[in-house]
């Protein structure tokens, strides 16, 4: 719904995507400072990460800039990498130093995630044309059903970690952990498949393009007019 809003304001000024980023960290501030905690608004609500929203519109703004830059690539990575295992170390969602946590890492923690996923997504994106088949097409899918997989998945992921824990081994390492989290995303592509093949897709189907693109002309031998662009 947000959406109309944004992009009648990116059409004023591809700089406007700050004034969010700031808003969100002075709300979330303002809310930590009168309450004490603000893990919940932070990691459940939409309110809470608009920054992330508007980091990744900002950044498409400047994607080219991030075209083959594989150093920065590799130390935004490294850095997140690091950022969030220092996060985990201190006792990461859960024991930070409780929950909810009161620790004021939760104001600033979403526009680290949306600045590190939004560099690192444009210079993918402007970097590689991948495959459309193989295990690139697998990965292509898993992507395409992301959003079914992140509706549904808070209703399989609990019981499997409990069941996990009691029956087949201890979840404790976060490593371990780790593995199961994979074993488990790799079966949610079924589940996924069925709600984007039979809820998703009719609603895609009604899809509008919202990005106006160039379509490139080839060069003109010099002394020919050259052909208006077209704007598809």
């Amino acid at each position: 719904m947000l959406l109309p809003l944004f992009l009648w304001l990116l059409s004023k000024s591809k700089w406007w995507p700050f004034s969010f980023i700031i808003v969100a960290i002075a709300l979330r501030a303002f809310l930590f400072h009168r309450f004490g905690t603000v893990e919940y608004l932070a990691y459940w609500t939409i309110v809470g990460r608009i920054d992330q929203f508007a980091l990744g519109m900002l950044v498409y703004q400047f994607r080219s800039h991030f075209a083959k830059k594989h150093v920065i690539a590799a130390a935004t990575f490294v850095a997140f990498t690091l950022f969030y295992w220092y996060f985990d170390l201190r006792g990461g969602f859960y024991r930070n130093p409780s929950f909810p946590s009161t620790n004021p890492i939760w104001i600033y923690l979403p526009t680290i995630e949306g600045a590190a996923y939004a560099i690192m997504i444009a210079w993918y994106d402007n970097s590689f044309a991948p495959a459309v088949t193989g295990f690139s097409k697998f990965v292509g899918r898993m992507g395409e059903y992301s959003y079914s997989i992140y509706l549904l998945h808070s209703f399989f992921i609990f019981r499997a970690a409990v069941f996990v824990d009691a029956h087949i081994m201890r979840l404790s390492n976060f490593y371990i952990a780790c593995v199961w989290s994979l074993l488990f995303y790799l079966l949610m592509y079924v589940p996924g498949y069925l709600s984007y093949r039979f809820i998703e897709s009719p609603f895609l189907k009604l899809r509008k393009r919202y990005i106006r693109q160039v379509q490139e002309i080839p060069a003109i031998p010099v002394g020919e007019p050259e052909p208006a662009r077209v704007e598809a």
